[in-house]
């Protein structure tokens, strides 16, 4: 027996056949048992410690598979995956813990894979000069994601190169990437080269198409019965002034903002208007409400009413 195995008390039978647990055969002058998974199991026993010390040669261990009394079945003693988990008949309120085999088929938790990003993300698309339809569109459809995937290659492109392409009835060409985890914008360097060979594989005629843009992801949200005299006075101002607003309040940047009615005139003529503003869907935690001072504004407002 190893000299640094003279402290340890000798395995009963029970734990000689514990899957992976450390112990030494006399008879066969073997040592079975495997430390690193037997520690990730079991990370405050004694076996733990002296591997993480590492007083273990790994080298030297046969697994228990082998050892002439492993029985894959056994009664007398709970199995390896048994004793990991937790007693379901005991514990019927308490999570059952992770068993043995989890451990070691999980391995570390905190590396997992990032999320998948929606498809709006992963699309760009080249519309027509003049919106139309294309006589082509089945066949470039099918296609063009052959054609787009040549062209990245052809420009020593790394990205993934997996597309679906789409036509619709004006003519607009959309490729949205395969790849869960590839945004759009990674694209954007070959926009160029992509739009360049869209027009030479296809007849373009005086329409071509122009160069692929990214996918538009934001959602458009409406806040109402917003007072028309704490509004700018000028409709290019709306922007600003509502941006500024809505951040102040609620830490949240909008990428547009109009009025729900375009006529200036009408619009005076009303105590409260409406204002349409987009936003990043992912920002979008909870629906936005009314700038700060736009709220402030409507409650006095009701306020005098009552």
């Amino acid at each position: 027996m190893p000299p640094h195995w003279t402290d340890q008390p000798p395995p009963t039978p029970g734990q000689c056949r514990l899957l992976h647990c450390p112990f030494y055969a006399t008879k066969l002058k073997k040592i079975f048992g495997n430390p690193g998974l037997y520690a990730k199991a079991f990370r405050n026993s004694w076996e733990a410690e002296q591997f993480r010390a590492k007083q273990y040669d790994l080298k030297i261990f046969t697994p228990a598979t082998l050892h002439p009394d492993y029985a894959p079945r056994i009664t007398t003693a709970p199995t390896y995956a048994q004793a990991a988990g937790s007693d379901q008949g005991k514990r019927k309120n308490k999570p059952r813990g992770a068993s043995a085999t989890e451990v070691v088929r999980d391995g570390n938790n905190e590396t997992k894979p990032p999320s998948s990003l929606p498809q709006a993300s992963r699309r760009f698309f080249a519309p027509r000069s003049n919106p139309a339809p294309h006589a082509l569109a089945q066949c470039m459809a099918a296609s063009f994601p052959d054609i787009a995937a040549a062209t990245l290659t052809d420009s020593n492109c790394l990205l993934p190169k997996g597309f679906f392409a789409k036509v619709n009835k004006r003519g607009a060409v959309s490729l949205t990437g395969t790849n869960p985890n590839t945004p759009a914008e990674s694209y954007a360097p070959y926009f160029d080269a992509l739009t360049r060979r869209l027009n030479q594989s296809f007849p373009v005629g005086d329409n071509p198409w122009p160069t692929f843009t990214q996918a538009p992801t934001t959602i458009q949200l409406a806040i109402h019965s917003i007072p028309t005299d704490v509004l700018p006075e000028e409709d290019d101002q709306l922007f600003t002034f509502i941006k500024n607003s809505i951040h102040n309040a609620k830490a949240v940047t909008i990428g547009s903002a109009r009025y729900l009615n375009k006529d200036r005139t009408t619009r005076l003529s009303k105590q409260a208007t409406s204002v349409v503003v987009s936003i990043n869907p992912r920002r979008r935690s909870h629906p936005p409400p009314r700038p700060l001072p736009l709220l402030q504004a409507t409650q006095s407002r009701e306020n005098d009413a009552s």
